[in-house]
């Protein structure tokens, strides 16, 4: 057994997408304004990620914001609809690059253990507690996700991961 704990340095990105979604294998086509469709679910999706980490309240204002491609319907993706665009082929450790098609531009970061890595994306989803409690926000891994196990950072959970943190505060 192993503790696995959160840093204080997690770093949680944007990408944004509009739209329904119908499941299935991708089909990304760049539609040449900053913006990837994926005919398989019919989600058009921001092209590139925030550029810096933010909190979800800020995260949520981010995608409400977004005037992207002739569009300003922007929102943050569900964590169904996010888990949709990992590349379970693709890691920092196997390609050197983030768990996506790399039709999508996704910032670098220094992760907590010192190595390049690539963030966690915020979705739209509560994590809802036993409790009943909302205060939580699932967000999913497209780098390594760590834990801190006998005295290590590690891998403990990988890309595609889905985790949650408080909407507001220090994670």
């Amino acid at each position: 057994y192993g503790l696995i704990i959160g840093g204080g340095d997690k770093t949680f990105f944007v990408i944004c997408v509009r739209g329904g979604a119908n499941y299935g294998v991708n089909n990304f086509i760049d539609l040449g304004d900053g913006t990837i469709l994926d005919r398989a679910t019919g989600l058009q999706w921001q092209q590139g990620d925030s550029g810096t980490g933010l909190d979800w309240q800020n995260a949520l204002a981010y995608a409400e914001n977004l005037n992207l491609g002739g569009h300003a319907d922007w929102r943050l993706p569900n964590a169904k609809e996010l888990e949709s665009i990992v590349d379970y082929s693709r890691s920092p450790d196997t390609t050197q690059s983030a768990a996506i098609d790399p039709m999508f531009d996704v910032s670098s970061i220094t992760n907590e253990a010192g190595e390049k890595d690539y963030p966690f994306f915020w979705s739209g989803t509560t994590h809802v507690k036993s409790n009943g409690g909302g205060e939580d926000a699932a967000y999913v891994s497209f780098g390594r996700a760590l834990g801190y196990m006998n005295g290590q950072w590690m891998d403990v959970h990988g890309a595609g991961a889905q985790r949650s943190d408080p909407k507001l505060g220090d994670p």
